[in-house]
């Protein structure tokens, strides 16, 4: 189109002014402005100016004045294509532009995946009575000093900070070597005032806290957040809200100690954990930003797009906004006329080398930066929703009938639900809890019906209800303004589907009972619609059994058994206290037939006659068969359940129940052992036969008791699942060492030869001894039972000379270690003598972890074999360092080394006869 010269200058003047708009500076836009600065008249200007918006060149708004602008400027500044050239006012013209959003709002995923986080700062914001310190955390470049930033805002605008307040930024980085300064500037040093006596701050923002010292930071938290909680308690900080951060991941050991002290810690996740919808918005969001300042048109391939928006930055948002930057820097040097064009081989060398190689024409395709805008996650959701109130509207106008009405709802649940699981990236993060609590509910909803919902129901689910507890603003103000048709739509499309509704209603009270979530319409209709697509039929619990009896848990538990052994869901249990009668059930009765509403007929088994005539009081029920059974057992209760799962009739499965479950009876004698005591020895079975026969000699022979000496190793080995258990009824064991045998009393043989046992003797044979006799044991056990009478029968060498060694032995030993062996005289006595016998015979014991011991304890073995030289002389044997560990243990029993090593023989017990 040829323009005249005169209409070229306006166009070109609206071009300059229009480039460097200020909207607080617009009366250079009126005709008489332009029509004074280009030196024409009025009306000429007025004639050029429409000419120019009738040709698309310009746009004008209002009346009275009349603006004009130049239209492609305008439009990068705005950034959004215009529809039109006229508008009525500047209102009008600029509403077309996205309003500026408040506080977090104005954050790119604020409703995605940085939804969480919002919550999170919002609740310690509002915290009373003024606010929670927050740790920002994540790592560099997530946005942690905007969010600061936003949250001032929040507060400013919910009116819980004073519009007048700051916002006061620390950069803790500038005083790391100097972290002295910053808590006089803060405090006060004294003299003078710190920042926080003034009042008038809002929110104090110390970022990167971590890089001031360990002690100067723990300095500034306790005095800002004494008690962890109120900042308003802070020294001298008068109530302001304080916000602090750090670069990290949150298991650092800065991260970890921050955590310990502040309540509230928001993580920010990295760039590359953000939904694929905020990346590209984000790329969006600063290619405007690069055409506002250059005052061009910013096109982007499509390929050079996709690779900036999945390309990984070391510094996250900051990163891309820098390789954004850079990109357009370099399209700047090629720019030709006012339109910017940015290719794949203008990116950053690494996003290229980066990149995939791609064999399409993707770097053919422009994207209009200027004119495009991201299309937000909430408004793809409501997309997907609004099917549903225009079905239901034209419904409501009798244009489709019901069955095509549960049609149409059916396809937009099913096309909400994929969204929900495959592609709303902001309830990932706050699903993972909740899912474990659903899980559980989808299992035992399952066991309840006798249904088969998957684990991707239970997804679902959790899907579902983390969206009603944490919708975008959007949706919340969707399901508030069409809260009445979905709540309509719920009670007329699932009425006719009662098993659906059953199930939905039993997934959203224990939702209630475990999470105190109460389901709104727009949930439970997509709850009860899934379980209708999930094609989940009742299968036997279209027959019902149930179980009444007295007792607090006595139905509970013949229920539960039944159904285990059923494998499967038949019965529901009602326990019914024995203060109860039979009027008190039926409410629970009437609760349990409501919740499967759609069996057709019950198998009600009681455990007293007196609920026989519990029918009398269900004649509300005559829409259902009813069979009543009493003397409940496990037994009939599996009959029932049987013939239930078979699908025989009522009548049928209770007739068969009754004549299957007869009483019958066994009688069993009891069997009769005789009574034992067991004797054992660590020197071996022959060491416990020789104990056992000291003992015979001192108990009166008519005793009834069987006396039988067993083999220690055994013993331990076996616990009381050894043999002489079945064969005995052991009464107690008799030895030197406790083979420590469940329930089993001990009595040692050092504490018989000691006079320590009077009550533990009385006690094991008063069963076999009147006090006259009892007495006489005692008596003989003190004649019999002397130290040398010991060692003299356990032995088979010259049983003289060996006591006069050992007692040398043992004397030396005490006196070289210091060793406490007083306590444990009789007892060392009997095992050293075992010890020389087991060497002469070529038995020693035999250890695996001897080098241990000779390193640890080479004192002791030293002090041993010292002690032992004479008898390893006399005998011509050498003690090995096994046997002088055996020795260590029983010593110091305390102090251990290992579990008891034992000669190699297989020696088995022996009773006396």
């Amino acid at each position: 189109m040829s323009i005249p010269e005169t209409q070229k200058d306006v166009l070109a003047y609206l071009d300059g002014i229009t480039r460097e708009i200020d909207r607080s500076r617009l009366d250079r836009f009126t005709t008489a402005s332009i029509a004074s600065a280009l030196a024409v008249s009025r009306n000429l200007a007025s004639q050029y100016l429409n000419d120019l918006v009738r040709a698309d060149l310009a746009v004008k708004a209002g009346s009275k004045p009349v603006y004009y602008f130049h239209r492609r400027d305008l439009e990068r500044y705005m950034q959004v294509g215009l529809d039109r050239s006229t508008f009525s006012s500047l209102d009008s013209l600029f509403s077309q532009s996205k309003p500026a959003a408040p506080d977090f709002e104005r954050a790119i995923g604020s409703e995605l995946s940085l939804s969480a986080c919002i919550d999170q700062i919002r609740a310690a914001m509002v915290y009373p009575p003024c606010g929670i310190p927050v740790l920002l955390l994540g790592q560099y470049g997530t946005g942690k000093s905007l969010f600061a930033e936003l949250a001032f805002e929040y507060g400013v605008h919910q009116e819980i900070i004073p519009a007048s307040s700051r916002f006061v930024r620390i950069e803790c980085s500038h005083y790391r070597e100097d972290a002295v300064r910053l808590v006089d500037e803060l405090f006060g040093d004294g003299e003078n005032d710190g920042l926080l006596a003034a009042g008038d701050i809002g929110l104090l923002y110390l970022k990167d806290i971590d890089q001031l010292p360990v002690s100067m930071r723990e300095v500034i938290v306790s005095r800002l957040c004494p008690e962890g909680i109120r900042a308003n308690q802070a020294d001298g900080a008068h109530g302001v809200r304080v916000f602090f951060s750090m670069a990290g991941e949150r298991d650092s050991a800065e991260a970890r100690e921050l955590i310990r002290r502040l309540p509230i810690m928001v993580y920010l996740p990295p760039l590359r954990d953000r939904t694929p919808e905020e990346r590209e918005e984000l790329i969006l969001h600063f290619l405007k930003l690069e055409g506002r300042r250059m005052g061009t048109d910013v096109f982007i391939s499509k390929g050079a797009f996709h690779r900036l928006a999945e390309a990984d930055y070391d510094e996250n948002v900051r990163g891309m906004r820098a390789a954004i930057t850079a990109c357009c820097a370099e399209a700047f040097l090629r720019l030709e006329g006012d339109r910017l064009q940015i290719r794949t081989y203008q990116l950053p060398d690494e996003i290229i080398d980066g990149a995939p190689v791609t064999h399409d024409d993707e770097d053919l395709q422009l994207i209009d930066v200027t004119r495009t805008a991201a299309v937000q996650g909430s408004e793809r959701e409501l997309r997907l929703l609004s099917p549903m109130i225009e079905t239901w509207d034209l419904y409501c106008a009798g244009s489709i009938t019901s069955d095509e009405l549960a049609s149409r709802i059916m396809r937009s649940t099913r096309d909400y639900e994929d969204y929900l699981v495959f592609e709303d990236q902001r309830l990932l993060a706050r699903s993972g809890a909740y899912g474990h609590v659903v899980d559980e509910i989808i299992d035992g909803v399952n066991s309840l019906y006798s249904i088969n919902l998957t684990k991707k129901s239970a997804l679902v689910v959790t899907r579902e209800v983390c969206s009603q507890i944490w919708p975008s603003m959007q949706l919340a103000r969707w399901k508030a303004e069409y809260a009445s048709d979905l709540a309509a739509l719920f009670s007329t499309v699932f009425p006719h589907q009662e098993f659906c509704s059953s199930v939905a209603d039993r997934i959203s009270m224990e939702l209630m009972r475990t999470l105190g979530i109460e389901l709104d319409a727009l949930t439970r209709l997509l709850i009860a619609a899934h379980v209708d697509a999930a094609q989940v039929e009742p299968g036997s619990r279209r027959r019902l059994g149930i179980i009444l009896a007295h007792g607090y848990s006595t139905a509970t538990s013949l229920a539960d058994a039944a159904n285990r052994l059923l494998g499967t869901r038949v019965f529901e249990a009602i326990d019914m206290p024995y203060d109860q009668q039979v009027r008190d059930v039926i409410g629970k009765l009437q609760q349990i037939i409501d919740h499967f509403s759609f069996c057709d007929e019950l198998a009600i088994l009681v455990d007293t006659g007196s609920l026989r005539d519990i029918y009398k009081d269900l004649q509300a029920f005559s829409d259902k068969t009813i069979g009543i059974v009493n003397n409940v057992s496990t037994g009939l209760a599996l009959e029932v359940g049987v013939g239930l799962i078979a699908g025989r009739s009522l009548d049928e499965v209770l007739e068969n129940a009754v004549s299957s479950c007869v009483c019958s009876y066994r009688l069993v004698e009891r069997s009769v052992r005789q009574d034992a005591i067991v004797f054992c020895a660590e020197g071996g079975i022959e060491a416990a036969e020789k104990i056992k026969e000291l003992i015979s000699q001192s108990l009166d022979p008519a005793a009834d008791v069987r006396l039988v000496a067993r083999d220690f190793r055994q013993l331990v080995d076996n616990g009381i699942n050894d043999s002489v258990f079945s064969r005995f009824a052991v009464r107690a064991v008799i030895g030197t060492s406790n083979p420590q045998l469940v329930g089993v009393p001990y009595i040692a043989l050092e504490d018989l030869i000691a006079g320590r046992s009077d009550v533990q003797v009385d006690r094991v044979f008063s069963r076999y001894l009147d006090p006259e006799g009892l007495g006489a044991f005692r008596r003989n056990l003190v004649k019999n039972l002397t130290l040398r009478n010991v060692v003299e029968s356990i032995t088979i060498l010259n049983p003289s000379k060996l006591y006069s060694e050992i007692e040398r032995a043992v004397g030396t030993l005490r006196l070289l270690t210091g060793a406490p062996i007083e306590s444990r005289m009789i007892g060392l006595y009997v095992h050293l003598c075992c010890l020389v016998e087991r060497l002469v015979t070529r038995t020693p014991i035999e250890s695996c972890d001897d080098e241990t011991f000779e390193r640890d304890h080479a004192d002791f073995i030293e002090a041993f074999r010292e002690s032992f030289a004479d008898i390893s002389a006399h005998y011509h044997v050498e003690v090995p360092v096994a046997e002088i560990v055996y020795a260590y243990d029983y010593i110091y029993p305390q102090h251990a080394l290992r579990k008891r090593a034992y000669p190699m023989n297989g020696s088995v017990g022996q009773e006396d006869e």
